[in-house]
Parts: structure tokens; sequence; C-alpha cells
């Protein structure tokens, strides 16, 4: 009985855990091409809406798919963590995983700094503002998490 409880529980995390993930990738990707866009525009260049959507789709799947594997990792860590502080208070999880996403995306785009020898790897967040577009997007992405769970998790705490 209780190894088929944690096997649901798994198989319900596991496609949350996913969902947040990828819309976490693909905002911050969208997020830091336009940041770098404007950081364009402001020294001169004149970028049309076609070419800014054409950036747009080449680093959704291009940045994405590298910038993934990061955002996964530390929204692994993110959500575990939320969910052992929801469990601990027992209310306000929509904010406990978007705060949580946050700052697994500060924690992260650090960690990638440390380990790049000291270089943003993500263009749009070598500034206070392309850190926080991409806190912003870990924040939406642990909404998503709190959206997809919800269902879960307030049942189990009715239960309780």
């Amino acid at each position: 009985m209780g190894f088929s409880k944690n096997v649901r529980a798994i198989s319900r995390f596991i496609p949350s855990w996913l969902g947040g993930a990828i819309v976490t990738t693909v905002l911050a990707v969208l997020l830091q091409t336009q940041a770098v866009i404007s950081r364009l525009n402001g020294v001169g260049a004149e970028i049309g809406l076609g070419e800014r959507l054409a950036m747009s789709a080449y680093d959704v799947f291009r940045l994405g798919s590298f910038y993934i594997i990061f955002i996964a990792i530390g929204m692994l860590a993110a959500y575990l963590s939320g969910l052992l502080v929801y469990r601990l208070v027992g209310f306000g999880r929509w904010i406990i995983f978007s705060v949580a996403g946050a700052v697994a995306m500060l924690v992260m785009l650090m960690a990638m700094k440390q380990a790049f020898f000291g270089i943003h790897m993500i263009a749009g967040a070598r500034d206070g503002f392309g850190i926080g577009l991409q806190m912003l997007a870990g924040a939406v992405g642990g909404l998503v998490f709190a959206a997809l769970t919800a269902r879960f998790m307030d049942a189990k705490s009715k239960a309780a």
C-alpha cells in the first residue's frame, strides 16, 4: 500500500516538475533574448519585429536546449525544498513555490558564473535587471508547479 502511494506521488511530481522547468526555461530564454536585443538597440542597432521573433525562436531551441538542464536541476531542488516548507507550515503554497523558483534561478545563475570562470553564461542576466527577469521566470515556473500540484496537494492536506 505504501509503495503504490509513493509511486503515485512520484508520478504526479515528475510531470509537474518538468512542466514548471519547461515554462521557466521558455520564459527565461525569451526574457534574456529581449534584454540582449534591448541592449543592441541602445547602441544603435535597429532590430525589427521579424528579426526579434526569429532571434527569439532560435534562442528558445538553441539556448533553451542547454539552459533547461541547469533549470531542471535548480527547480528540482527548489520544488523539493518548497514541498518541505509547505509541509512544515501548511499554508501559502503559491507563495512558497514562486519564491522557491525565483531563488533557484538566482542561485543557479550565480553557480553557473562560478563554474564558468566568473563569466555570466546568460547574456541577458549580466546586470541586476536581467537577473531579476530570470528570477521572474523562475517565479512563474514555481506558480506553474503549484498549479499542477494543487489538486493533489489540497486533497492530501484535507485528508491529513
